[in-house]
């Protein structure tokens, strides 16, 4: 199929979390990255006409994102993850991802470049990159360096953040914690729209994927010692480090997702003592909609640091 020289990343899914680690790896090796752009609304519709109908939102804005990148690289990265642990999997589309794009795409016959894993494979991920980068040709010392590299620069971006959000808890302005998994919070179409509402009713706006990632994961055992996924645990980690130093949370979700169905109405009962907001996003969500509810739920806690009561919706 020819030499690969651009290699695209579709910006969606777990790109919001390891983007930086995947493009930074790439560059290292000599090879070109296009990421797709920010998320629209004709990405969604694309991804919406290509996907059955029972499909999350998130894989519906995937898919629209894999689409613009079919004819702009030379190959597309596709990661199957599986998880690390028995005990920190991945959603069950996250293991089938490079078969469901290569199916769905199957007539644009499109290059998918790939790294698999999975718990009971007792592997890790420097050990899966060290794999890919020696499968495109590069030699095992640089592909080292390589992924040493990339894994440097992310775990920089990611404390940078971790550092502007710990300095946001001393405001004087609410603080919301938003919760949820990153491709849904930082979609322009989901949380991203979410963020302005919440800035425009000038709130302080956090996130459960700045706070650190091993100490969030720790934190999650006290929730549940037996809840089998790795995002879920670092959200609901993240939620107990921060619920007494934040006024209010909204749970983030997209339609149909059935872990965080799950996990939040755990959350809601654990949680009760904390002005708690459960979204649902999908794709009739309108921001109009979206704006009436969060307004509610600020009038809610400015209601109760009055002495009112009330604390969830």
């Amino acid at each position: 199929m020819g030499e690969i020289h651009k290699i695209g990343i579709p910006r969606g899914l777990m790109a919001y979390r390891d983007g930086i680690l995947w493009r930074e790896f790439f560059q290292q090796l000599g090879f070109e990255c296009l990421v797709s752009p920010r998320s629209n609304k004709q990405f969604l519709e694309q991804g919406t006409a290509r996907a059955v109908d029972e499909t999350c939102l998130p894989f519906k804005m995937y898919l629209g994102h894999v689409m613009w990148l079919t004819d702009k690289c030379d190959a597309i990265f596709i990661p199957r993850m599986g998880g690390y642990s028995n005990r920190e999997k991945m959603c069950t589309r996250f293991e089938a991802l490079p078969d469901l794009a290569g199916n769905i795409f199957r007539d644009e016959q499109i290059r998918i470049l790939t790294v698999s894993y999975d718990w009971y494979e007792k592997t890790t991920e420097e050990k899966v990159y060290l794999e890919l980068g020696e499968s495109l040709g590069r030699p095992r010392k640089q592909v080292k360096k390589a992924y040493a590299a990339a894994k440097k620069r992310q775990d920089t971006w990611l404390k940078t953040r971790e550092k502007k959000q710990q300095k946001s808890l001393d405001s004087g302005r609410f603080k919301i914690l938003l919760a949820g998994h990153p491709y849904v919070l930082h979609d322009e179409c989901m949380g991203g729209e979410l963020e302005e509402i919440l800035k425009k009713l000038d709130a302080e706006v956090l996130y459960t994927d700045y706070v650190n990632r091993e100490s969030a994961l720790k934190k999650s055992y006290e929730f549940s010692k037996v809840m089998p996924w790795l995002i879920s645990r670092e959200i609901t980690g993240a939620s107990f480090i921060l619920k007494k130093k934040i006024d209010g949370m909204i749970l983030v979700s997209a339609y149909p997702c059935g872990t965080d169905s799950l996990v939040y109405d755990m959350l809601l009962r654990k949680m009760k003592e904390l002005p708690m907001l459960n979204l649902t996003l999908d794709a009739q969500s309108g921001t109009a909609g979206l704006e009436t509810r969060v307004e509610s739920f600020i009038d809610i806690i400015r209601y109760q640091k009055a002495g009112g009561y009330g604390n969830q919706i």
